[in-house]
């Protein structure tokens, strides 16, 4: 569904919800806040999770919201069934989970289009910003695609081990180092050859990767949910790194970035300053820190620095990234309500780079990306599928360019 499919919809076609509450007076206080508004229609309440999977056949609604702790069936399992059964675009409410926890993210992994903590909605007494922001959460949702979800992302059984020998570099001098007794293999650092600095091992199960290639993934309101789906499917081994800008709260953004690296293949990294860059790790950064790359020995690290006038953190670190990297950068643009990466993406492109943005029928919040492409007509739209395809082919295809030299 397009923006302007939303804007249609808004005006031209009711938009049908169905509530699942076991708190009938939150359920009227919902029904209260659509109810003067000529684009919404309740079309049936539930008290359990059990009933509302049976409404939910019966009325098809296209939005559903519904609490997180509901008895019979709670709503974390109603919502399981339902993206296995009848993906339909959900927003999750809870009393006793906060946003940007872990258990909110299970719901964003589970296929939720959205999470609202029920505190916020009693924060300030302003019925009009009630219906405003929930209004405009339920019509986001409404233009949102969801696909079936089987049960995923467990934690693998076991790292995969690489029982030859290791190959590191100082980071002081550079210089190149082979691992080759199973005594050293097993220890978290050792002293460097030449000069003694300090160098810490990755562990055995830990490859060594060239950061050939970089990929910036960028994102506001509802990337959380993009990104749970996009990186934990990306291969580890495909080389070069990963760069998350998350257009959130920092204190939401730490507790993701936890979060993502317990699901994920690869290391997931909180980005600081003057941290080494390495191939086979995603770094994460939060929208309103200011990074840029600079070379450091045979690698690149983080450096915080002042954006120009009239850009953000974003633009900065697309621009700096493409420049070091020229055209072995791809930026990644997913959902997002805030107005950002136009200047990044540009020099991006004109660097010979890709950039590639996640279809808007699967962005929860359209905006970044429709600013993006009102002054980048060139950036590719695919689908989650398509775009996991993409970014694995140009790493690969890096990886294989360097090997071959």
């Amino acid at each position: 569904m397009s923006d302007e499919d939303v804007k249609t919809l808004q005006y031209s076609q009711k938009i049908s919800v169905l509530i699942a509450d076991d708190s009938l007076v939150f359920r009227r206080f919902l029904r209260d806040i659509f109810e003067s508004s000529p684009d919404v229609e309740i079309v049936g309440e539930a008290r359990d999770g059990i009933e509302a999977l049976e409404l939910v056949l019966r009325a098809s609604p296209d939005v559903i919201l519904m609490d997180l702790e509901m008895p019979v069936m709670d709503g974390m399992t109603a919502l399981q069934h339902l993206m296995i059964h009848r993906p339909t675009p959900t927003i999750m409410f809870s009393s006793l989970t906060n946003e940007g926890t872990a258990r909110c993210f299970d719901t964003l992994k589970n296929g939720a289009v959205d999470f609202i903590c029920k505190d916020f909605l009693f924060q300030e007494k302003n019925i009009e910003l009630y219906r405003q922001t929930l209004l405009q959460k339920v019509i986001c949702a409404a233009g949102n695609r969801v696909r079936s979800i089987e049960p995923m992302f467990s934690l693998s059984d076991g790292q995969r081990t690489n029982q030859g020998n290791q190959v590191i570099f100082c980071e002081e001098c550079g210089t190149r180092q082979i691992i080759e007794s199973e005594e050293e293999l097993t220890k978290a650092q050792v002293r460097c050859r030449h000069c003694g600095d300090i160098i810490e091992i990755r562990g055995h199960h830990e490859k060594f990767r060239r950061n050939n290639f970089i990929t910036i993934l960028a994102g506001g309101h509802g990337c959380f949910r993009n990104l749970l789906s996009i990186v934990p499917r990306l291969d580890a081994d495909m080389g070069g790194s990963l760069i998350a800008i998350i257009h959130e709260k920092e204190a939401a953004v730490d507790s993701f970035t936890e979060y993502l690296n317990a699901i994920c293949s690869m290391k997931v990294i909180r980005a600081r300053e003057d941290m080494s860059v390495d191939g086979g790790n995603c770094y994460v950064i939060a929208g309103g820190e200011s990074f840029g790359l600079k070379p450091f020995t045979a690698n690149y690290s983080f450096q915080q620095a002042e954006s120009p006038v009239g850009t953000g953190g974003l633009d900065l670190m697309l621009s700096s990234a493409a420049k070091v990297f020229k055209n072995r950068t791809a930026a990644v643009i997913l959902s997002g309500d805030n107005h950002a990466g136009v200047e990044g993406v540009k020099t991006v492109l004109e660097m010979n780079g890709s950039a590639l943005m996640l279809d808007p029928a699967e962005c929860y919040c359209k905006e970044m990306g429709k600013q993006v492409r009102k002054y980048c007509p060139s950036i590719k739209i695919l689908g989650e599928d398509e775009l996991i395809a993409r970014v694995e082919d140009l790493h690969y295809r890096a990886k294989m360019t360097v090997s071959a030299d």
